[in-house]
């Protein structure tokens, strides 16, 4: 019996450490840990049923507590998924927040084509995946987190193109002021002028 649950509980550890990786990385996305609940209370109901599993006095008892924990493991394991795919998104709009339309689409063209879309569809397929998650596929679950490293790549290309895009929108600035500085000066001179020539229209006629 205990060489049985020690056997199943090892079978548990590599979805136990992709569900670490997972929440990890999250952590970093996440740095005041709002988002944490949902993923850590699944973790506990699963060292609850792993405990049970431990005390169990029958072999099918112990078996049903085992296959619970992997239950709950997985649902962990998802709402990491999907919670860090939504902070991730979150975090590529707030570095490109600062960047307006015309910016973003002569420096960085590809978040409309590609980024943004892959995102969008990134976050529906985990969000479908968590919805119809099938709790006796480990395949399933493991290939789904391939998705964390399209979004880390995704998150890394958003980093790279941060200096060309704040150079651009600074060059953006120092031209509208240099605009604002011409139009400022020729509008002057052209009223000091106009102010010239009718004080000496005037002084002619009263002369």
């Amino acid at each position: 019996m205990e060489e049985l649950f020690y056997k199943n509980l090892i079978g548990l550890f590599p979805l136990y450490e992709r569900v670490k990786s997972a929440m990890l990385l999250l952590e970093n996305f996440d740095e005041q840990r709002e988002m944490y609940v949902a993923p850590i209370n699944q973790l506990r109901s699963a060292l609850d049923h792993i405990f049970n599993a431990a005390i169990a006095k029958e072999v099918e008892n112990c078996d049903y507590e085992l296959k619970e924990a992997k239950e709950h493991l997985i649902r962990a394991g998802y709402d990491a998924l999907e919670l860090f795919a939504g902070s991730c998104g979150a975090s590529v709009c707030s570095k490109l927040n600062p960047y307006d339309t015309e910016t973003l689409t002569n420096v960085f063209p590809e978040y409309f084509t590609e980024v943004k879309p892959k995102i969008s569809e990134i976050q529906q397929i985990v969000a479908q995946l968590r919805m119809g998650r099938k709790i006796d596929s480990d395949d399933t679950f493991f290939s789904s987190l391939d998705l964390i490293t399209d979004l880390i790549t995704i998150n890394t290309k958003v980093d790279k193109r941060i200096p060309a895009l704040q150079n651009y929108s600074d060059i953006k600035v120092k031209e509208k002021k240099r605009e604002r500085f011409w139009q400022y000066g020729i509008g002057s001179i052209i009223a000091l002028v106009f102010t010239a020539l009718g004080a000496f229209l005037t002084w002619l006629l009263t002369k």
